[in-house]
């Protein structure tokens, strides 16, 4: 079953904000005494491992003893029994909405079991570390009946809003798509705030697992079924597909990088703490929210466009970390990043789980260097115009290297092969 995420900007009134920004801060008091709590077991671990001479790299349970057992961790249930108690140990978070800081106990078990697990895969988890007021932003609903849509309300056209515990009914924005999610399909609500300087924005989104993948794709495709296309991931150009497709590289972030450079300036000359610096932060933050939603919106666009109208669509199995680290230069790197190629990917294959196509990972060796008219397999290079040293056929390199994609995924052996005369 096909999974979604969807994100619904709040408008809380003052005193609804209040007692949102309660249960936040609530929550991040639990999260520093949970932590504080683990932080106890870790010493306590160590001190044992040293008494007991464990070697590094040793099992550490052949060591124990019935007089000195080997100390356990605390299980996700204990750690949210013990929010639960640090909740009633402390009276003003009494006020805050109790199913939410126990919630903080799941949260923490799994910041220490990702770093766990990086000490054995050399990861780059991290020891979980306080949380300051700048650095807790969210809080989570895990029982779907503690939020809603007033769906009923949208009927009869009044102003969408959504029902949180603790709360009380906040306008929102509108979403076409949580209309017609029921509410039993709604497995777990994040709220969480981005701040704006002076200000706060509050979001909710809402993990669901109920859209299922269409069998008729009439409602949005042609009669006829279009043929499989490749597809292939640039720089310039965020991708390129052989029907003659182009998603270009709008540069949002370049456009506007004297622009911000400018504001980090001036916050790096002001006081920490200081009026004038939570001035400039807004203003930055502001900037990167437009840069976000700018191209966000470009990639959603082109993605839905995408999806809707190709029945299989081949791309390279290749990491777009991988793609950033072949380039030669800064420059490169740059650009690549402003492409955001890894969040058009992840975009484009939820989006083919709704729509019913298939997106078909094929190995990208030498995609960019065969030509598709010789077969010849070229030197690399780095000009945006393809030309074969062998047969002198020029063409953009991205369309030559998103056709030896959908070659490759259709079954043909690229290399050596002159398919067109």
């Amino acid at each position: 079953m096909p999974y979604r995420t969807v994100k619904i900007q709040l408008f809380p009134k003052p005193e609804q904000e209040k007692r949102m920004l309660l249960t936040l801060h609530a929550c991040r008091a639990t999260y520093n005494d949970l932590n504080e709590y683990c932080r106890d077991f870790t010493k306590r671990y160590d001190e044992w491992r040293e008494s007991m001479g464990v070697q590094e790299g040793d099992d550490a349970s052949l060591y124990e003893t019935d007089t000195n057992p080997l100390p356990r961790f605390p299980s996700e249930f204990e750690l949210t029994a013990k929010a639960g108690e640090f909740r009633e140990i402390n009276l003003w978070r009494r006020d805050a909405y109790g199913s939410a800081v126990r919630e903080v106990g799941c949260r923490i078990y799994k910041a220490y079991q990702r770093w766990f697990d990086s000490l054995i895969d050399d990861s780059s988890a991290g020891k979980p570390r306080f949380r300051t007021d700048g650095r807790y932003d969210s809080f989570t609903y895990t029982e779907n009946n503690k939020y809603r849509l007033d769906t009923q309300g949208l009927f009869k056209g009044k102003k969408p809003r959504m029902f949180l515990g603790g709360v009380g009914w906040v306008r929102s924005s509108d979403n076409s798509i949580i209309k017609r999610v029921p509410t039993d399909c709604m497995k777990q609500a994040v709220i969480s705030r981005k701040k704006m300087g002076k200000s706060n924005k509050w979001y909710i989104t809402i993990f669901c697992e109920c859209l299922e993948i269409p069998d008729n794709r009439t409602w949005y495709m042609d009669a006829e079924t279009p043929d499989p296309v490749g597809l292939d991931l640039g720089a310039r150009r965020v991708a390129t597909l052989t029907d003659g497709t182009v998603v270009e590289n709008h540069r949002t972030m370049r456009k506007n990088e004297k622009k911000l450079a400018r504001i980090q300036r001036k916050i790096s000359k002001t006081e920490k703490g200081s009026e004038e610096r939570r001035k400039y932060l807004g203003h930055m933050n502001h900037l990167l929210k437009r840069i976000g939603d700018s191209k966000n919106d470009l990639l959603q666009k082109a993605t839905r466009s995408i999806a809707q109208n190709r029945t299989k669509i081949f791309v390279e199995d290749l990491s777009v970390r991988d793609l950033i680290d072949l380039q030669d230069n800064k420059e490169s790197r740059k650009l690549f990043r402003d492409a955001s190629a890894g969040t058009f990917m992840r975009l484009l294959r939820y989006k083919g789980e709704e729509t019913g196509s298939e997106i078909v990972p094929v190995n990208p060796a030498y995609t960019s260097r065969i030509c598709t008219k010789c077969g010849m397999l070229n030197d690399p290079f780095s000009e945006e115009t393809f030309r074969c040293r062998f047969c002198g056929f020029t063409i953009h390199r991205d369309d030559n290297a998103c056709e030896n994609v959908l070659r490759r995924g259709m079954g043909f052996d690229i290399l050596g092969t002159s398919p067109i005369a």
